[in-house]
């Protein structure tokens, strides 16, 4: 794929590229955000070096992506609800130090996630992603098989439970509202408004049309359909299997450093290894997707999990709003027209 208004440096052969060439606090251009969703897309996951982003820019950087939303734990900058305060400091790990997708315990997860370090510690702080498609690639066919055939519970009371995360939660509550809160009821609370979802454990990737391995040892509660031990040891042995170097990329921090993943296609895992010193960012999360397996879609993909020139034409919002009818017949439409050899038909055309 060429880009024309942007420098891409590939990170690895799997995934992440260094963008570079643009500044994001300046640009308007419809063509730059344009191959920038490209590039992410094509890579999974894309930094900058040196944007000092300014709020508003940041919000139009975002806005490319669909809507922008205020998260259910982290606060937000003075003025932009959109623009979320994430930090640690202490000794105390944060949830993020495992390998996870963000908010898969939503029917609609965000689409993208887009992080600007404003505090660095001395050393350490890393952050580090890797491509699910990539690790579903590389599975054997019947473990492939067997795990299109499956659906997963995803479970935030749950996780947080298995944490012990809820006593924490109460007590911010607590000090919040200037009301005694207990920490069984903010868990009742907490499985009342975010009940269990279930979302395919094997899902189609809604802009490139490649598969996604889509478990993650936060959110992931059970495989359905299996015995519960059996499920226990397939998803453990899937937790381990996404950590092979072969899928990931590791990227150190600087200051003014940004970060854009795509959290359909990617896990991530923020490296605690700072300890006691502080590390803060300004996060925002972009657009959303549903979780949803289309064998069509993803057999049209190719090798590399690249859109076709075709498939960019698709409307993804409208795509995942249509029926599950409407949405095999456009994709066999699709299919069969990525099947046609436009050269040879525009040789054939001018002989004629």
């Amino acid at each position: 794929m060429s880009f024309r208004h942007i420098q891409i440096d590939p990170m690895t052969p799997t995934i992440g590229a260094m963008i570079s060439g643009v500044d994001l606090n300046s640009t308007r251009s419809e063509d730059v955000y344009e191959e920038i969703k490209k590039a992410l897309w094509q890579y999974g996951v894309v930094f900058f070096r040196k944007q000092a982003l300014k709020p508003e820019a940041y919000i139009r950087l975002g806005q490319n992506f669909g809507e922008m939303e205020q998260h259910e734990f982290f606060p937000h900058i003075e003025g932009h609800p959109q623009i979320q305060l994430i930090s640690n400091q202490g000794n105390e790990a944060p949830e993020t130090d495992r390998w996870h997708t963000d908010v898969t315990f939503r029917k609609k997860p965000n689409m993208v996630s887009i992080l600007r370090i404003t505090d660095l510690p001395p050393a350490g702080g890393d952050t580090m992603w890797m491509h699910a498609g990539a690790a579903y690639d590389a599975l054997n066919p019947g473990m492939q098989q067997m795990l299109e055939g499956l659906q997963a519970d995803h479970d935030l009371p749950w996780a947080f439970r298995r944490i012990n995360a809820t006593e924490r939660l109460a007590k911010r509550a607590s000090a919040k509202s200037g009301m005694l809160v207990t920490a069984n009821a903010h868990e009742c609370k907490m499985i009342e408004n975010t009940p269990t979802v279930t979302h395919p454990a094997v899902i189609t990737h809604p802009y490139t049309g490649r598969k996604i391995l889509f478990v993650n040892s936060i959110w992931t509660k059970r495989l359905l359909g299996m015995h519960m031990d059996l499920s226990e040891a397939v998803l453990n042995m899937l937790y381990e299997w996404v950590k092979k170097p072969e899928f990931m990329v590791r990227f150190r921090w600087e200051k003014d450093s940004v970060a854009m993943w795509d959290n359909c296609a990617t896990q991530h895992y923020a490296v605690f290894d700072y300890a006691p010193h502080y590390r803060a960012g300004q996060r925002m999360t972009c657009g959303s997707f549903v979780p949803t397996l289309n064998p069509v879609a993803a057999s049209a993909a190719n090798a590399g999990g690249q859109p076709s020139v075709m498939r960019q034409l698709l409307d993804s919002t409208r795509m995942q709003a249509a029926s599950p009818r409407e949405q095999q017949a456009v994709e066999a439409i699709f299919s069969a027209l990525e099947n046609v050899d436009l050269n040879a038909v525009a040789a054939a055309a001018q002989r004629r």
